[in-house]
């Protein structure tokens, strides 16, 4: 391999970093260069590069979360399946799944003021769907909406209760 053909790699590699970085920055699903991306601690969401891409609070402490769960300082709202929530949830969380949002909206808002305090969750660290829940919250305008990133399978990890819906 002789200088010009190392030259030229070099010189394809930039274009293609620089193309990949272009697109990223302007399309509308694009990720985030820099931030959190221990996928152990938390989701990266796509589209958290955009201005208008809210975020809300991530709780990645489950005693904080099961002491919130046992003084009721929060509505908690299980955003995954219905069929999967019933199997096994966290005690006193109401099924809202993600899917159900626009068609479930005004039993929600019947539920749940947007001044209280919402802690929601879906299956764990991996799982966009609470963050994507929590964040149409905040577009609509809820004050505190915190994302429990840990979700369900932490909390049977830890050992705390669990419900299940009889059937």
């Amino acid at each position: 391999m002789n200088f010009k053909d190392i030259q030229g790699c070099v010189l394809i590699i930039g274009l293609a970093m620089g193309l990949g970085i272009g697109v990223n920055w302007i399309s509308p699903h694009g990720i985030a260069l820099f931030g959190q991306w221990d996928p152990d601690t938390g989701v990266v969401m796509a589209g958290s590069n955009q201005e208008n891409h809210l975020v809300a609070d991530e709780l990645n402490n489950p005693l904080r979360v099961i002491r919130m769960v046992q003084a009721k300082t929060a509505v908690l709202v299980d955003v995954r399946r219905a069929d999967i929530y019933a199997m096994g949830h966290i005690p006193g969380a109401v099924s809202f799944p993600l899917y159900e949002f626009d068609t479930a909206l005004s039993f929600f808002l019947d539920l749940i003021k947007k001044q209280d305090t919402v802690l929601v969750y879906c299956a764990g660290v991996e799982c966009q769907d609470s963050h994507a829940f929590a964040s149409r919250l905040i577009q609509m305008g809820f004050v505190s909406v915190k994302v429990y990133a840990g979700g369900f399978r932490e909390w049977k990890e830890m050992g705390f209760e669990v419900e299940a819906d009889e059937s």
